[in-house]
């Protein structure tokens, strides 16, 4: 009897480690139900109607986080040409946008790297044309008790303390601390993100088995600098816009 618990305590552990590394792909989309459609509303203005272009523009995009325990990176896939709304005669077709939102909040050409072994969380990204590692601040969660499941995997529902529109479904399940666009720190792989009220990231495969997590590396080039230094330089270039 006591080899047997010793086994299946062995196993028991083994599946845990197998389960320490892996790809999760994620659907990154903007909600649009309750967003009025561009050029129909003779109260808009242009810009108005412009932003309303945007989003409804916009298409679904998909990110990746590649992890091991403590180490993971997130990427976004390459920018794709989206179509736009068009108004013309009260005839609504589309063109070629140059934008396209759920891409940029799904985190755009930057890299997300963290590494929870040293309490290290940055992400690499252009900042007005100069590359720039940026130190991410240190997320503050409260865990409920609502569950649900995802892709078969019981979650459990946490809130951003600093943003009450803001909230993520982790899998503890999946005994690591990460998640997508650097949201992580909870006691299991984050599988779902709501941001503010028209983001949402939602995982469509977590596949365990994968193997790029062997060629995890970190992002050396550029300066590093605070959120706050980062903030300090955004604010710079507005004004002097």
């Amino acid at each position: 009897m006591k080899h047997i618990l010793v086994i299946l305590s062995f196993l028991n552990c083994m599946n845990l480690i197998s389960q320490s590394t892996g790809k999760v792909t994620y659907k990154v989309s903007i909600v649009k139900d309750s967003i009025d459609l561009p050029n129909t509303n003779p109260e808009k203005t242009e810009i108005q109607n412009d932003v309303l272009a945007m989003i409804h523009g916009s298409q679904d995009v998909e990110s990746y986080l590649v992890f091991n325990d403590s180490i993971a990176v997130y990427t976004v896939e390459p920018k794709t040409e989206l179509p736009i709304w068009n108004n013309d005669n009260g005839v609504i077709s589309t063109e070629r946008a140059k934008i396209n939102l759920a891409w940029i909040f799904a985190g755009g050409e930057s890299l997300f790297y963290s590494d929870l072994s040293r309490n290290w969380n940055i992400s690499q990204q252009e900042v007005f044309g100069v590359t720039k590692r940026v130190i991410r601040d240190s997320i503050n969660w409260e865990i409920t008790t609502e569950t649900k499941e995802i892709l078969g995997y019981t979650c459990i529902k946490a809130n951003l303390v600093e943003d009450s529109n803001s909230e993520v479904w982790y899998t503890s399940q999946i005994p690591v601390e990460h998640g997508p666009h650097g949201y992580n720190g909870l006691p299991g792989l984050i599988l779902e993100v709501k941001f503010g009220k028209m983001v949402y990231f939602k995982a469509q495969s977590v596949d365990i088995e994968n193997t790029e997590y062997l060629d995890l590396e970190e992002p050396v080039s550029g300066e590093i600098v605070t959120s706050e230094d980062y903030r300090r330089l955004g604010q710079i270039y507005l004004n002097d816009d």
